[in-house]
């Protein structure tokens, strides 16, 4: 079990500190007050029409779905007046659902067909695409099934003409839990409201993880004992750990105050010096690009000194809209991105997408079409972004990051898409920088095997360590059964990353590591000690992995990599990264 029982297998009393585990979903830590969530996700009533009922009950259908859009277009202007960029993309999403027809239309042939009432006919439909969710192989599309239950929760609340709930009246020190938190929650909660959220189900890739991500709000997902907590109890979420704390002692309450102190404290305290090369203690120069989701954060990044946008991931502006965006506002918005980063040089990565942009018959169990796949199989998508980057080129250093290759021949397909675009931009005669440079992800066990025979037809190379580690372990991260054996540490990670880079070496390739391995400093250490580089992390990891290349050696972490790479058990290696990183 993952909470803490007495001997005769009964929960503690309650007076009694006990953990419950989970996963980490938002760093940093929260005192609060827990207020349970009760999932109003329900049917309260089927029944069947008679004929001349039909027409009304689409009508009442319909009133419901415009009800629910204008509620999430309300949101999506305040939100965007009070709170992170990442926000309005999660409220597209949502909007997206309601905008497709094969979702709405086939509640309505329900109802006229089945003659059954609009409660009913959803429930159906939205059955039927919840079992297609968590029937998919990939996990970051099974947790957009978040998206569609939250949808469904909006459209009933609204057909039983009942408010959605009101969080004006919550304590300012309100500690989220429930079995799952949709994201609209925290969209239409003020955030010095929410200091900690904790679910019983979920991952850090869903959207309720991103939301909290965005707003700095401490999180715990996968913690399914939580079941037990009461509204009003004493909580303590710990974002970094992946723990959850139930009627804490004094002593622990203040030693996370304590931490909470000793965190602002330092916050200030590196504010001053966030700019300037990150060096490492003998005198060794690390390259330490952002990542970003939406242009709106390259303001953010260049504000903090950031050195580079090592990997802008193009998709959530490009759909953001609920439509795809016209060439010239390509243009537009890429020049502007551009611009701000002052300098910065910008890597942009082509859109990424799969059956989350397509139709629901599109679902494809099989990880079929995303990426460089996708792209390759929608050229005139693909052939617009790639007008976009090349005409907004001229404005300043970028480049073109192209996703989930994993052979030369779609590697070569791509090119000669590239080499097409350039042609008729030449014959319009626009201005662009031919000599934008291109490079490719470098995320499945294929690419890592041929990532040399790939670097001789581009110009550089990004590692994404979060899919490579997924599919090399074969391990799904939503999967809670088995999230325990997710592990960057294991001999099989470790031997892989030093291939890659053992056969990217004599190439002289630039490579560079932006997934969620080079945000955390242990693992980032790792990489450093592997020899590479050029690393690219969150703007919220930004600061700690700074910190942390400013205080290693990296002769002695190449030393630490030699050694680590002899050893068996991912935890050994683990206790003696931490060691050396942390000096203990």
């Amino acid at each position: 079990m993952n909470i803490s029982r007495g001997d005769d297998g009964q929960l503690p009393a309650k007076e009694s500190q006990h953990f419950i585990r989970g996963i980490a979903a938002s760093a940093g830590a929260a005192v609060g007050t827990a207020v349970r969530m009760f999932d109003p996700l329900f049917v309260p009533f089927n029944f069947k029409l008679q004929p001349d009922q039909i027409r009304v009950e689409v009508d009442r259908f319909r009133a419901s779905v415009e009800k629910s859009r204008e509620q999430l277009k309300r949101v999506q202007a305040e939100l965007g007046r009070k709170s992170g960029p990442e926000s309005s993309f999660l409220i597209d999403a949502h909007l997206l659902v309601l905008q497709d027809r094969l979702f709405v239309d086939r509640i309505v042939e329900k109802i006229e067909t089945e003659h059954i009432n609009s409660e009913w006919a959803i429930q159906q439909v939205s059955d039927d695409l919840l079992q297609a969710y968590d029937r998919l192989n990939d996990d970051y599309l099974r947790e957009r099934r978040g998206d569609l239950e939250d949808i469904v929760r909006r459209l009933l609340h609204n057909l039983q003409l009942k408010r959605m709930p009101s969080f004006k009246k919550l304590p300012y020190d309100s500690i989220l839990i429930g079995k799952a938190v949709p994201p609209s929650t925290l969209f239409e909660l003020r955030s010095r409201r929410i200091v900690g959220l904790a679910t019983e189900t979920g991952s850090p890739l869903s959207h309720t993880a991103i939301m909290a991500r965005s707003l700095e709000i401490p999180a715990v997902m996968g913690a399914a004992d939580l079941s037990h907590v009461s509204s009003g109890d004493l909580l303590i979420v710990d974002g970094n750990r992946g723990l959850v704390i139930w009627s804490p002692s004094e002593e622990t309450l203040e030693e996370y105050r304590n931490r909470g102190r000793d965190e602002k404290k330092h916050r200030k305290k590196v504010s001053g010096s966030a700019s300037g090369p990150c060096i490492t203690e003998d005198r060794v120069r690390i390259s330490l690009g952002a990542n970003i989701n939406l242009s709106e954060e390259v303001k953010t990044a260049a504000a903090n000194g950031c050195e580079s946008i090592g990997l802008y991931r193009t998709e959530f502006d490009f759909f953001r809209e609920g439509k795809q965006p016209d060439e010239n506002s390509l243009v537009e918005d890429y020049s502007h991105v551009i611009k701000a980063a002052k300098g910065a040089p910008v890597t942009f990565r082509t859109i990424d997408v799969g059956i989350d942009q397509k139709t629901w018959e599109g679902v494809n169990l099989n990880l079929g079409a995303r990426g460089l796949r996708f792209c390759l199989e929608n050229k005139d998508v693909f052939k617009k972004q790639l007008r976009g980057l090349y005409r907004a080129s001229i404005n300043g250093p970028m480049r073109i990051l192209l996703p989930f290759v994993s052979t030369i021949d779609d590697l070569d397909a791509a090119r000669e898409v590239l080499a097409e675009v350039r042609g008729e931009l030449d014959l319009r005669r626009q201005s662009y920088d031919p000599g934008v440079p291109v490079g490719v992800m470098i995320e499945t066990p294929a690419a890592a095997q041929t990532c040399d025979l790939m670097a001789s037809r581009v110009d550089f190379l990004c590692l994404g360590t979060n899919d490579l580690i997924q599919y090399y372990l074969v391990i799904d991260r939503s999967d809670q059964s088995v999230m325990h054996l997710y592990n960057p540490y294991h001999p099989a990670i470790l031997r892989c990353l030093h291939q890659v880079h053992t056969l990217l070496q004599p190439t002289g390739k630039p490579i560079t590591v932006c997934g969620e391995m080079a945000a955390d400093p242990p693992a980032a250490a790792v990489l450093l000690g592997l020899g590479f580089t050029s690393l690219s992390v969150n703007l919220a990891a930004y600061p700690r992995i700074r910190r942390m290349i400013r205080s290693v050696s990296f002769a002695q972490l190449r030393e630490l990599a030699a050694q680590i790479l002899k050893m068996q058990k991912p935890n050994e290696v683990e206790e003696k990264v931490r060691a050396t990183v942390y000096r203990t």
